[in-house]
């Protein structure tokens, strides 16, 4: 039943990854993603970890639609322009290198991973990755706080 489980939550993954990708209007993209993020956390359920999805699911299937949603919706901007033929070519071309490099990677000799409580994930994330952490937060604000500035701009 878990594979079964597992192959269906990994197609309405990729069904909800390809509406957020192809999707013209952004509010259904965005609304596309909290789904795909959701059916992320079924996935983190069925692979033995219920504290990765319970963040998945606050942080990511919640928060991050919802401020995407408060952003569009404060600017705006609900269409998108279709894309090129350039754009496709160089998707095709970055997706054919990553699942190359998966390819590699899967081919490598895994190691068994252990299981870290929630403390110990706590633990690392305030000690050893606290300062990545940190600059990949601000980055994303500093992203969002330009993408305000420039549709403010594109409007007047």
């Amino acid at each position: 039943m878990s594979v079964l489980g597992f192959a269906l939550l990994a197609a309405l993954v990729l069904a909800g990854a390809l509406v957020v990708v192809l999707s013209e209007n952004v509010v259904h993209a965005a609304v596309a993603l909290a789904f795909t993020f959701f059916f992320v956390a079924g996935l983190y359920v069925l692979l033995g970890s219920p504290m990765l999805a319970v963040i998945q699911f606050a942080v990511n299937a919640a928060a991050i639609p919802i401020l995407t949603i408060f952003i569009i919706m404060t600017t705006q901007s609900r269409r998108v322009r279709p894309a090129s033929g350039a754009f496709y070519l160089i998707a095709t071309v970055l997706a054919g290198a990553f699942l190359f490099g998966l390819w590699g990677f899967l081919g490598a000799p895994q190691t068994a991973f252990r299981a870290v409580s929630p403390e110990g994930l706590g633990a690392r994330l305030l000690s050893v990755t606290l300062l990545p952490f940190e600059v990949a937060s601000v980055l994303l604000l500093l992203a969002m706080v330009g993408a305000i500035v420039l549709a403010r701009r594109l409007e007047k």
